[in-house]
């Protein structure tokens, strides 16, 4: 997962911190020096560009430019209420946002010299954060400490300059003020540091403390092993969250009175100017839980519907249900801040909250795509998309980036625990289908291999519940209109097609014995399939003794049409050959709708990114391309999944196709209204 290609210049991150080299980095330069790619040209009447996904559309050159980042692992809130978060991992290398009134800092913190290239994000990458006075500190991947000088402190937008830092090791959690920076330590160690230049004072282990954050082997992500914090209140002594428990410590490493226990799942603590700890409890109540420190620690308040996404309607979006809870604090006038985000996982919602004393929603900001691709709900006309754990609706008559909003949750982690979707391994396009009265979400990986299935909730519940797995298929699979599975890449070499049977007595998908189809002889190899019912027709896409492979994963060269399919009198109808983009590749994914076949490119073509072709479904012409236009800032990421691309006819003529942009956080939505028979 952490493997990727990167939105960042090569000149933005030091060799140590480069995705596989195999690729080029994303520059406009390199990529006008590589070969140019196949003409485009806009097609027939008028197209524009919106998103759904991020709050903010990601414009600006790299390092620069508003998005919510892919992730959350802590965050930390100042008395002005600006909330600072720190992530192990953002593709476009913003791994430690500022957040303040709904609105978010433009220019990405960067550290210089050696400390850039030891973590991810120009050495950003980090596990926690804390602001102490006018300096930013942040603990990174590497085991370094960053110091940062705020210009403006409260002003997201002012420099914020590095200045130095030090090795301190792995750490999980850190706090502090004016006269001590404490920072708990993967091992078990809390640090003393001086605030203003980070030098050691003195250290002390927390009696019974473990690893708290399983280490990462390989290109594995660093993954929490259980809910960790630390917090100082205003007589400097510590509150130190581990092991299901908040113990109280000196400085010095005594242990004081006042150990809190009872809470069910513990993620993280923070303490406000009058010593309120606030402690997010991630188990089944999903609230904020409020404790007086002084005298002795006592319960106060909660903040959140009990049961959080569970309360209500099961995974209906409310300000007050909370889910997947990463951190919280509150500011000088008490407001109350809340970063959600199942995992810590880029693949993740991240969702930002502001809220009121009387917990009226005041901004939120939020981010809901990273290696995803969202897809319509074919029973919507375009109006409601499916993520592979959220549900939003879509008005296409409001300006770009308005028209989205978020419905409802789908995963239930609580009850649920063993979703695969909550820990790293929902990087997946997505599939919606209506069968026998009930909702059949499809999810696949990002190279493909199989299906996972997720069955809903009796309605009116919004939550989806994970019911088995299709295996197989490679590159080449697809989900048609009516449920079923169609696979090109099988062991015996034949194109198979599992039809959707029944929903068995506990709620499971069933489908029948696969039916075999002999390979065209056209293809030696093939890399896609998709079936349309309405017109017995199988597009395939692969590659010819002409035109062979060039690299893995691709639609292939040519992609060629044929009909009465499944009647047993198949019938080649067109070959169409693939264009080819910025690197010579040809695209990476393709959908079709209504009259029309669409691919999207993995890299840039002629200078733009992204691009989107069209081919006329009655012959394979070629008719125009459609690239992002200004709304987003004419950019988007590479595209590298293998369902990256969802098409839709709407009732009205107007075509909207959905496209992957994991470089800064959405999927870009092009809505396309040709003239009559183009």
């Amino acid at each position: 997962m952490y493997n990727r290609r990167s939105f960042l210049k090569i000149t933005g991150m030091g060799i140590a911190a480069f995705p596989a080299l195999g690729l080029a980095f994303y520059t406009r330069k390199l990529i006008s020096q590589s070969y140019a790619g196949t003409d485009s040209k806009p097609p027939p009447g008028q197209y524009l560009t919106s998103w759904v996904g991020n709050t903010f559309a990601g414009k600006g050159e790299n390092g620069v430019g508003r998005w919510v980042q892919d992730e959350i692992v802590s965050l930390m809130v100042t008395p002005d209420g600006t909330v600072l978060t720190a992530s192990t991992w953002d593709e476009a290398g913003r791994c430690t946002g500022l957040y303040k009134d709904g609105d978010t800092n433009v220019h990405c913190l960067m550290a210089e010299g050696e400390a850039r290239s030891h973590s991810w994000g120009w050495g950003t990458a980090g596990t926690a954060v804390m602001v102490v006075e006018n300096a930013i500190f942040i603990s990174t991947t590497s085991g370094n400490l960053l110091q940062f000088i705020w210009s403006k402190l409260g002003d997201i937008q002012s420099v914020i300059r590095y200045k130095n830092y030090v090795k301190t090791g792995l750490a999980v959690a850190m706090t502090g003020n004016a006269t001590a920076l404490a920072i708990l330590l993967n091992n078990g160690k809390v640090q003393i540091r001086q605030p203003h230049d980070m030098q050691l004072v003195s250290t002390f282990r927390v009696l019974g403390a473990t690893k708290f954050l399983d280490e990462p082997k390989g290109k594995s992500p660093f993954r929490l092993i259980a809910g960790v914090g630390i917090a100082m209140d205003s007589k400097n002594t510590l509150w130190i969250l581990h092991a299901g428990q908040i113990q109280h410590f000196s400085m010095a490493g005594k242990q004081l009175p006042g150990t809190i226990t009872g809470i069910d799942k513990a993620t993280a603590i923070s303490i406000d100017k009058n010593d309120v700890m606030l402690v997010c409890d991630n188990g089944p109540s999903q609230q904020i839980l409020s404790y007086a420190l002084s005298p002795t620690p006592k319960l106060v308040g909660r903040f959140g519907i009990l049961g959080g996404l569970r309360a209500a309607t099961p995974g209906v979006m409310k300000p007050t249900k909370f889910f997947a809870l990463r951190g919280a604090g509150r500011d000088a006038a008490g407001n109350l801040y809340v970063g959600m985000c199942f995992g810590p996982n880029p693949n993740s919602p991240v969702v930002i909250r502001s809220l009121n004393p009387q917990q009226q929603l005041r901004w939120e900001v939020s981010k809901y795509a990273w290696v995803t691709a969202f897809c319509f709900d074919p029973d919507s006309d375009g109006k409601i998309i499916y993520g592979p754990e959220s549900i939003f609706s879509y008005d296409p008559d409001k300006a770009p980036g308005t028209g989205w909003q978020t419905q409802a949750i789908t995963l239930d982690a609580v009850r649920y625990p063993d979703d695969p979707r909550i820990m790293g391994t929902n990087a997946c396009s997505t599939e919606l289908r209506h069968l026998q009265g009930k909702r059949l979400l499809y999810t696949m990986g990002q190279t493909g291999g199989g299906y996972e299935l997720y069955a809903f909730e009796a309605s009116p519940s919004q939550i989806a519940q994970h019911v088995g797995r299709i295996e197989g298929g490679g590159f080449a699979c697809f989900v048609d209109a009516q449920g079923g599975v169609w696979q090109g890449q099988t062991p015996d070499q034949t194109i198979q097609y599992y039809a959707f049977d029944q929903w068995s007595k506990n709620g499971a998908p069933l489908f029948h014995k696969p039916q075999h189809y002999s390979i065209p002889e056209l293809f030696t190899h093939i890399t896609r399939v998709h079936y349309v019912d309405a017109q017995d027709a199988l597009y395939i896409g692969g590659y010819t003794a002409e035109k062979s492979k060039k690299s893995w994963g691709l639609v292939g060269a040519v992609i060629a049409r044929y009909d009465g399919w499944k009647k047993g009198h198949r019938h080649f109808r067109w070959m169409a050959e693939m264009p080819l983009d910025g690197h010579d590749l040809p695209p990476k994914s393709f959908d079709i709708a209504g009259d029309y076949l669409f691919t999207i490119a993995v890299f840039p073509t002629q200078g733009k990114d992204s691009v989107v072709t069209i081919f006329r479904l009655a012959d394979g012409v070629r008719i125009g391309t459609i690239s992002p236009g200004e709304s987003v800032g004419s950019q988007s990421g590479w595209t590298d999944m293998i369902h990256a691309i969802h098409a839709l006819q709407r009732e009205n003529g107007q075509y909207l196709i959905m496209v992957e942009d994991d470089a800064r956080g959405k999927n870009i939505i092009y809505q396309w209204s040709p003239p009559p028979h183009t």
